[in-house]
């Protein structure tokens, strides 16, 4: 299974998030799991006086986005500009961070990188990376059935 996390450009929330889920998904000892991330700005993607994100062509977006069976976007924009290159039946692959953080979204809508509270974001990151990782098996084991041992999909 391949997870594509994708930021916008913080020099710090995507490596983090990607770090911490990394550490996790091991942890967990969930197997083939391949994890990627993305930046929005390799794409060429501006934003304009709308505050619409802009892109400088599919071609740069479309490879990765089909080979991912798990997008996970750092804000809803970035889900907004995602859509605009996959076919309606895929936006369900595309999942938002911070749905899967449990508490006080407002703390992490801003970035890792503003004077917030580190150590409630590192909770509130950590939690997030735990739920996608239950939302992750729970996938595998509806898509995987009797394919997979289940037992090697849930830690104790």
């Amino acid at each position: 299974m391949k997870i594509l996390f994708i930021g916008s450009g913080c020099a710090c929330r995507l490596p983090f998030v990607e770090y911490l889920f990394k550490k996790k998904i091991q942890e967990a000892e969930v197997p083939d799991i391949e994890v990627e991330s993305a930046d929005m700005a390799m794409w060429g993607v501006t934003s304009n006086e709308s505050g619409i994100p802009e892109s400088s062509g599919p071609d740069k977006v479309g490879n990765l986005l089909n080979q991912a069976d798990f997008i996970v976007v750092m804000e809803g924009r970035q889900r907004n500009f995602l859509t605009r290159f996959m076919d309606y039946s895929s936006w369900n692959k595309i999942h938002l961070f911070l749905d899967y953080c449990t508490s006080g979204k407002e703390h992490l809508v801003g970035s890792v990188c503003g004077d917030l509270d580190y150590q409630t974001q590192d909770e509130e990151m950590t939690n997030g990376c735990m739920n996608l990782i239950a939302r992750i098996k729970a996938f595998l084991k509806e898509h995987l059935g009797e394919k997979t041992e289940i037992s090697t999909l849930i830690t104790a």
